[in-house]
């Protein structure tokens, strides 16, 4: 039986760590950092380059809803970083055939990202209107470490292993 401050801590991780999600973890994670990337561009990005982790490149393949290319072009699309992963909250289908074609237009590069050890790690760029803004998530699905637009770092919290 567990005492009363073991089950009060065991609340009290639950409800820090237990987020909901509107599809997969993985895809949706990406999708949130496309989405801040896309918001730190200011303007619909033209090209989204993502490089993955293995173990996110894997897990995010390995699953449907949403699948990973769909979710990248829709977090550039019309995700909202301010949702965390409900960030495809307001998808339509309209989105999602914008969505399609914006795959089709080969507008999405995804990536496995080279020399890194941290096991999730999501590291997204957008192109557009001559800008580019970079946005990373490490360690955690909402956890940003890195934000960059046109060279001017906002947030740069990466440990030696991520950098």
């Amino acid at each position: 039986m567990l005492s009363q401050n073991e089950r009060k801590r065991i609340i009290a991780l639950i409800n820090r760590e237990v987020v909901p999600a509107i599809g997969c973890t993985e895809p949706i994670a990406v999708a949130l950092c496309t989405a801040r990337a896309a918001e730190l561009l200011g303007s619909r990005p033209e090209k989204v380059a993502v490089r993955l982790s293995a173990n996110i490149l894997k897990n995010a393949m390995g699953v449907g809803i949403p699948g990973l290319p769909i979710a990248v072009a829709l977090g550039a699309l019309v995700g909202r970083s301010e949702y965390r992963l409900e960030v495809l909250r307001d998808v339509t289908p309209g989105a999602v055939e914008q969505g399609r074609r914006y795959i089709d237009e080969k507008r999405v590069c995804i990536d496995l990202k080279q020399g890194i050890a941290e096991k999730l790690y999501i590291e997204v760029e957008a192109r557009g209107a001559g800008h580019c803004a970079t946005a990373v998530i490490a360690g955690g699905h909402t956890s940003f470490v890195y934000l960059e637009r046109d060279g001017e770092v906002t947030l740069d919290k990466r440990t030696a292993s991520a950098a």
